[in-house]
């Protein structure tokens, strides 16, 4: 396993009063797999990715990278924001060689690298643009170069599609496919959009309303890449949404 929780609870006190946001949740991330959280809109799907970044941390229970305990951020989880968090005085190749001039490689394997991931991304031409001249699209598609160019063990993405239009959208979530079966990477995988969950993910864990609790895993066992209009794909996705409608 990559990624452990057990019996994951987060709470805070509001105006005196304990909320709870998530309560003991439960599962295991295997190498590799793609893993789609679905979940009504405050359930604490961010807050719950934000704990396995170690950016925040369970009130009770444990989160594990391999046999490790998560008490902080780390290279090896790379986090690609539902905003797009460029830095826009930097152009393109600047943004995403960002992270390995923090880590002292030099110059020509920073841009080396930086190259090598702008081109799997489709930006090759776009190196020397600066944010402000970028579509939204676009800079998603820096933001996931600039994630993946650390080379971490795990990415970690909160709805970084969820401000794009349809026809955007779903050329990112096929990119993301081909990208995700080159590197091989563990990602997890944040949404709101059932039909997005299940183009893209391995498995798909539903939460329910605050507190969130985990009320079903669904294991999609379809072909890539998928066909949205098939019968299989369809009966998945009105499941899956019937869980969510109960919990609305």
């Amino acid at each position: 396993m990559v990624i452990t929780l057990e019996n994951v609870t987060k709470s805070f006190i509001h105006e005196g009063q304990k909320q709870v946001i998530l309560q003991d949740i439960n599962f295991n991330v295997d190498k590799g797999e793609f893993l789609c959280i679905v979940g009504p809109s405050g359930c604490g799907k961010t807050t719950l990715l934000r704990m396995i970044a170690g950016l925040d941390f369970p009130t009770s229970g444990r989160i594990l990278e391999e046999d490790s305990e998560i008490s902080g951020p780390s290279i090896e989880r790379g986090y690609v924001f539902q905003q797009y968090s460029l830095f826009p005085w930097l152009n393109v190749l600047e943004n995403v060689t960002f992270g390995l001039e923090l880590k002292g490689i030099e110059e020509e394997e920073r841009l080396r690298k930086a190259r090598e991931y702008l081109k799997m991304v489709g930006l090759s031409q776009a190196e020397n643009s600066y944010p402000k001249e970028l579509s939204g699209g676009m800079k998603q598609r820096v933001a996931i170069a600039r994630s993946l160019v650390n080379d971490p063990h795990v990415l970690l993405m909160d709805e970084p599609f969820s401000a794009l239009d349809v026809q955007t959208r779903h050329k990112l979530q096929e990119e993301l496919v081909r990208i995700w079966k080159e590197e091989h990477k563990t990602v997890i995988f944040v949404t709101h959009n059932v039909d997005e969950a299940v183009f893209l993910a391995d498995r798909v864990i539903v939460l329910s309303r605050n507190p969130g609790k985990i009320i079903k895993s669904f294991q999609i066992e379809l072909t890539r890449i998928r066909d949205r209009n098939a019968p299989q794909f369809l009966e998945l996705k009105k499941e899956i949404t019937g869980f969510l409608d109960d919990e609305l």
